[in-house]
């Protein structure tokens, strides 16, 4: 499966009241080809967001936001501080804090990184912070093209139906399924039913935009042997 990752650009968030934490992660953004700001409160981090707020509300960036919670709590609240949740974040703590950290990581973090960290392996979890983000925003891309139908039928393929059951299910031909299939895997570039299986999956997990607002479909019933027989009888009576 040959899937192009979305191109955009990338800034990384420093929230750190020890400004050693951002010099490393500075010397590290070359290779990573990002930006690198920095602030060192909670006033500081305020006045951030609001002059960058367009850039984080559009989705125009990759973002990531390293961050102490002696700057920022772990699950930030307000309106301003929510748009941070939408993104990956990296807490970077020392050992003491570290207890409190992994109690709080079903609350949407990244990683946690105890301090003092190596420049390898800050590079390496903010490579992939930003390859995951990247990725689930391309899948998103390529399931919004898809049509109402082509959604349709690909909920029902991921559920292992025959194009036969899509066809009864959705009152369309069998032809017209496959050409539907041959449009969805064509524009999610997945090359088996397995590709779009786990493209399928990344794109309903992917919490920042899910298939809350697409069509859903109820369960196609498959009927028995001796229930088609029936159906068919009913049919030729009414002929």
């Amino acid at each position: 499966m040959a899937l192009q990752i979305l191109e955009t650009d990338r800034l990384i968030l420093v929230a750190d009241r020890e400004v050693s934490s951002f010099k490393g992660i500075n010397r590290v953004r070359e290779s990573l080809q990002t930006h690198v700001d920095y602030v060192a409160s909670r006033d500081e981090l305020s006045r951030w967001i609001v002059a960058n707020k367009a850039n984080l509300t559009s989705k125009n960036i990759a973002f990531v936001m390293v961050f102490d919670p002696d700057v920022v709590e772990i699950s930030p609240s307000g309106s301003e501080l929510g748009l941070l949740l939408e993104y990956p974040r990296i807490c970077i703590t020392r050992s003491s804090d570290l207890s409190t950290t992994l109690r709080s990581i079903k609350t949407g973090l990244f990683d946690f990184i105890e301090k003092p960290f190596s420049l390898e392996q800050i590079r390496k979890c903010l490579e992939l912070a930003f390859f995951e983000y990247e990725f689930a925003v391309t899948i998103n891309n390529q399931f919004r093209n898809l049509t109402k139908r082509e959604i349709e039928t690909c909920e029902l393929v991921v559920l292992g139906h025959t194009n036969k059951e899509i066809s009864e299910k959705l009152d369309i031909s069998v032809k017209t399924v496959k050409v539907h299939r041959a449009n969805l895997m064509r524009k999610t570039n997945a090359k088996t039913v397995t590709d779009l299986l786990r493209l399928h999956d990344t794109f309903k997990s992917n919490t920042r935009q899910g298939l809350t607002d697409l069509p859903t479909i109820p369960p196609l019933k498959i009927l028995n042997t001796q229930q088609t027989n029936k159906r068919e009888k009913r049919q030729k009576s009414l002929a």
